[in-house]
């Protein structure tokens, strides 16, 4: 079964609100600046970060890369697969995907990246310690990625050998729908905390639900995208971006 710890900073993300993009994965939990997404297999099924990444400047495209920044306790040297555009292996400290001998990966305004880019390390290091992997999203001014723009967003992907059998912390909730009109319609099977936040970093709706199907009433917010924060009693966060239109 797969076992999955997304530790999220507080907003972290808003600490790169100049780079122009977001990075989220299938569920739309938006990855912030500094946090560690852990998993305590190394098979791939079990252990793939799948990620989409979204143009927000609505003028331009946008060129980026990933760059793999660290790694702490591996015992093989190297990551085993990021897939961005295309698929590479073996990547060490230093290296970025794409390559710095090939163009960024551009993305049309509005456009968000497909199906296929993920992480996926199968380094077991040396069964007791984490294995982290740390890596830099980056953007650029140019197509070929010479000239750096913005604030990296920088996460870590961690092999945590002692997850499989710790207590699973993730926010056990479910939005009915990320693009809303007046209504935030969420699923939860736990008491839980909400943070609205808008796209400078203010809070702009806050409240405590408790288990069961809620209705949050959003006709007061500007049309737009927002970041909401879920917090259990167990210390489990989950980040999502909506759209009010």
């Amino acid at each position: 079964m797969k076992i999955k710890l997304l530790l999220l900073a507080a907003i972290g993300c808003f600490s790169v609100a100049n780079a122009q993009f977001t990075v989220a994965d299938r569920a739309g939990n938006v990855l912030n600046d500094g946090d560690v997404i852990e998993f305590g297999s190394t098979d791939y099924s079990d252990s793939e970060y799948e990620f989409y990444v979204t143009n927000d400047n609505p003028n331009n495209e946008i060129y980026t890369r990933i760059e793999v920044l660290s790694m702490e306790n591996s015992t093989t040297g190297s990551f085993e697969q990021l897939c961005y555009g295309l698929c590479y292996n073996d990547l060490v400290t230093g290296e970025t995907v794409p390559p710095a001998s090939d163009p960024a990966l551009d993305i049309a305004v509005g456009e968000t990246t497909g199906l296929g880019n993920h992480f996926w390390n199968n380094d077991p290091g040396n069964g007791a310690d984490n294995v982290d992997f740390q890596f830099a999203f980056r953007q650029y001014e140019d197509p070929a990625g010479t000239i750096e723009i913005g604030t990296p967003l920088i996460f870590t992907y961690r092999y945590n050998p002692t997850l499989s059998v710790a207590e699973n912390n993730i926010v056990n909730l479910t939005l009915e729908s990320t693009v809303v009109s007046n209504q935030l319609v969420f699923n939860t099977n736990e008491a839980v905390n909400m943070m609205v936040y808008n796209v400078q970093g203010a809070v702009v709706k806050q409240g405590n639900f408790d288990a069961g199907r809620q209705i949050v009433n959003v006709s007061n917010l500007s049309p737009q995208a927002y970041i909401v924060q879920f917090k259990n009693n167990k210390g489990g966060v989950k980040t999502t971006k909506f759209i009010v239109q």
